[in-house]
């Protein structure tokens, strides 16, 4: 448990090689690596330099899967020998699962795809350059040691289960449980990679993922009652607490905050969904500079004040960009945009 005590650093072991997909198509050169990851990350950053310059989708679709075929070896390499690498039509899949659960696994997340692009008409796509990485990794320890590399090296942080990484080559990792608890973190942090290519804000990405999974997942019954939550809403959202969630800083708070903010956002989406026409347009035209109020005011027909009146009354709760700082308070969560 060193990663409780220094964020969760420490070696990674060395094992031999597990079970591979057999290699084919485009050559890649040496990968690029930061070397000061706890585990094998690639710099992708470094790596457009040697991308082809031909323009044609399935000629960088086939360059950034072969490469991040050769990023999944390597980090399998470091994690152990009860790691694999498998594969679908559109996923790559490196986990410590045996055969026949990682072909389960794959199978629901081709399925998800599907299911999420017929919910998300409009609003959602396929990822058109590269397969995408799911990580399943075995334990919480080793989780936290992999998704350390993507946060800052101070500061508190809220627990979390599953993530999307919107850093580089965007994909997503999770701890291994059984499959009906891993489909809905499947279902939340595939809708985040598929809606990655529009600038959410933080409520919009992650009001869109909640309902998403629980359009596609069996839920179990809610922690609190609707009447509990809305106390718990009323007490903690204020003018300066508001402005946390419209800028996205208040997912990243370690208190109760985080929960407050997925909840709320899970009904603002709802009511801003209610005409999806609407909604459509809207998500394709949102921005995180203002939090959305300009396209809420274009395409829904109201700014997202009314969308906080109808859960918290009357109150300030008018968007205030120009009191927000750079980075996570412009609706970016590092590289990050899920916990749970």
């Amino acid at each position: 448990m060193d990663w409780l005590n220094r964020w969760f650093g420490g070696a990674a072991p060395s094992g031999k090689p597990g079970k591979t997909v057999k290699r084919r198509g485009f050559p890649v050169p040496p990968l690029i690596m930061r070397k000061e990851a706890t585990l094998p990350v690639v710099d992708w950053d470094a790596m457009e330099a040697h991308a082809p310059k031909d323009v044609k989708p399935e000629v960088l679709d086939e360059f950034w899967t072969s490469a991040a075929r050769e990023w999944l070896n390597a980090l399998r390499l470091a994690l152990g020998k009860q790691y694999a690498i498998r594969e679908s039509d559109r996923f790559l899949l490196l986990s410590p699962l045996e055969a026949s659960r990682a072909k389960v696994t794959l199978e629901y997340v081709e399925r998800a795809r599907k299911r999420i692009l017929r919910v998300l008409d409009g609003v959602a796509k396929d990822s058109e350059i590269g397969k995408v990485c799911l990580l399943i990794l075995a334990d919480h320890d080793r989780y936290y040691q992999y998704v350390s590399n993507y946060y800052p090296p101070q500061g508190e942080f809220s627990i979390s289960g599953g993530m999307f990484l919107q850093h580089g080559y965007g994909h997503f990792v999770f701890v291994a449980d059984e499959m009906h608890v891993m489909e809905p973190t499947i279902a939340h942090e595939l809708t985040h990679c598929m809606v990655q290519h529009l600038p959410l804000p933080a409520w919009v990405n992650e009001g869109t993922a909640v309902n998403t999974e629980h359009r596609l997942c069996t839920h179990n019954p809610p922690l609190y009652t609707p009447d509990e939550m809305h106390t718990k809403h009323v007490a903690f959202w204020n003018e300066t607490t508001i402005q946390e969630f419209w800028s996205g800083k208040s997912w990243l708070r370690p208190d109760e905050a985080n929960m407050l903010s997925y909840d709320l956002a899970q009904h603002f989406v709802t009511m801003a969904s209610s005409d999806y026409d609407r909604f459509r347009a809207f998500a394709n035209a949102v921005d995180t500079a203002d939090s959305g109020d300009a396209a809420a005011r274009k395409y829904l027909g109201y700014p997202v004040a009314h969308l906080a009146e109808a859960v918290l009354g009357e109150g300030t709760w008018l968007p205030e960009p120009e009191t927000w700082k750079e980075g996570v308070e412009r609706g970016q969560f590092y590289a990050v945009t899920r916990d749970s």
